[in-house]
């Protein structure tokens, strides 16, 4: 699997950002193979984008798109995305805030971890988060992917916190039991 051209997408973007003082976190389903080093296509990368907005800083933004020579574009949500070329290859790396129906606590970035990508560390979530972060989703790609980590959490022998998910759950509280119920029904049985 070529992981390369997601570790050298991030590494620019996460360098990029970082000379901008734009604090970010990796989130979504690169975090398996960048911070546990599972074998898993993303597809894409994920950043949350903490102390600015892609909207409210939009011109920013640009200017590090154009200065790279990335292409730019707004997802359905309205956020951004850049659209590097890495050997040869498109990938396209989300830059996700808090706007419209996409929430994500503060919370959820109180326990990131320093993941080393091409000599560049970058703060990441953890397992639990992203599962919580699935679960929310409720589609059943997401219930997909949550019941594949359930078998590489088995099969690695990776722990999780599973009061750390419960507490990460119920910081949605309309919908907590709901994401509870997701994750046991896909394998991640938390009490």
């Amino acid at each position: 699997m070529r992981l390369d051209k997601y570790k050298t997408a991030l590494k620019l973007v996460s360098t990029e950002l970082s000379k901008r003082d734009i604090e970010h976190v990796l989130v979504g389903s690169a975090v398996l193979p960048l911070a546990y080093g599972v074998e898993y296509d993303p597809r894409d990368v994920d950043l949350f984008i903490l102390n600015k907005s892609t909207v409210l800083d939009n011109e920013l933004f640009e200017e590090i798109a154009r200065e790279n020579d990335w292409d730019l574009g707004t997802s359905d949500h309205g956020t951004i995305y850049y659209e590097l070329i890495v050997g040869g290859e498109s990938v396209k790396v989300d830059l996700l805030e808090n706007i419209l129906d996409i929430y994500i606590p503060p919370e959820f970035f109180s326990e990131t971890r320093k993941v080393a990508v091409n000599g560049v560390e970058v703060a990441s979530i953890g397992l639990e988060e992203l599962l919580v972060l699935k679960a929310k989703i409720a589609t059943k790609e997401a219930e997909e992917f949550i019941n594949e980590v359930a078998r590489i959490v088995l099969d690695k022998g990776i722990g999780l916190n599973y009061q750390r998910i419960r507490a990460l759950a119920e910081l949605f509280p309309e919908d907590a039991e709901g994401i509870l119920k997701r994750l046991r029904r896909n394998g991640i049985y938390v009490e």
